[in-house]
C-alpha cells in the first residue's frame, strides 16, 4: 500500500467510518503480519485469529488513529504483542524464537526477482537460515517487508545500531557465500539485493 494511500485510508477510516477504506488497510497488511504472526504462534489457525483480533481492535478504536506516528510500526508491534499473549494464554510460552520459518519470499516478483536463478535464491536462503535468529529478522524486516531501520528498531525494541549491526553481519554472510559460489551473475544478483 502506498503511504498516500494509506494515509487517505486512514483519514477515512477515523473521519469517514469508512469501512471500504479498513478493508483496503486490512487486505494491505495481511500478507506480511499474518507471516509475523505465524513466526511466533506457529499455526495458521492461530496467526489468522491473532490479525483479526488486532484488526478488530483497530477498527474498534479507529478513533485513535489520528494519534499514531507510524501506522506500519504499530500494526507490526500490536500483531507481535497478540502473537506473544496468544502463547501465553496457552501456555506456550518458554523461550520464542520470532524469526524460525522466515524465508526471502517471491510474492511480487520484479524483473531483477526473476533474473535470479532458483540455485542462487537457495544459496540466499541458506545464508539467511545460517544468520542467528535476530540477525534473521531483522535481515526479513528491512529487506523482505520494506521497513526502514528506525522502524525495525521501534519494532523489535532495540537501537537503530543494532539494527545496522545485524543487517551488516546479514550482508556479509550473504556475500562471502555468494562469492564461494563462481556462477556468473552471482554478484549482480548480490547488488540487487543490497541496493533494493
Amino acid at each position: 500500500m502506498i503511504i498516500q494511500d494509506l494515509q487517505e485510508a486512514i483519514q477515512k477510516v477515523v473521519f469517514e467510518d469508512d469501512q471500504g477504506a479498513f478493508e483496503k488497510i486490512y487486505k494491505g497488511y495481511y500478507s506480511r503480519l499474518f507471516r509475523l504472526a505465524l513466526s511466533v504462534v506457529k499455526s495458521e489457525e492461530l496467526a489468522d485469529e491473532v490479525y483479526d483480533d488486532v484488526m478488530l481492535n483497530v477498527w474498534q478504536k479507529r478513533k485513535n488513529l489520528a494519534h499514531v506516528n507510524n501506522f506500519t510500526v504499530y500494526l507490526y508491534v500490536s500483531v507481535k504483542n497478540a502473537s506473544l499473549r496468544q502463547l501465553s494464554k496457552l501456555g506456550k510460552i518458554s523461550y520464542i524464537r520470532i524469526d524460525e520459518d522466515f524465508d526471502i519470499q517471491d510474492t511480487t516478483p520484479t524483473m531483477q526477482e526473476e533474473m535470479m536463478s532458483l540455485e542462487l535464491l537457495a544459496i540466499i536462503n541458506q545464508s539467511i537460515a545460517e544468520l542467528s535468529p535476530q540477525c534473521k529478522q531483522v535481515f526479513k524486516l528491512v529487506k523482505e517487508d520494506g521497513l526502514k531501520y528506525k522502524e525495525v528498531a521501534e519494532i523489535l525494541n532495540v537501537s537503530v545500531k543494532n539494527v545496522e549491526y545485524h543487517m551488516g553481519n546479514a550482508l556479509k554472510r550473504i556475500s562471502e557465500n555468494i562469492s564461494n559460489n563462481k556462477r556468473p551473475g552471482a554478484r549482480e544478483a548480490f547488488k540487487s539485493i543490497i541496493f533494493n
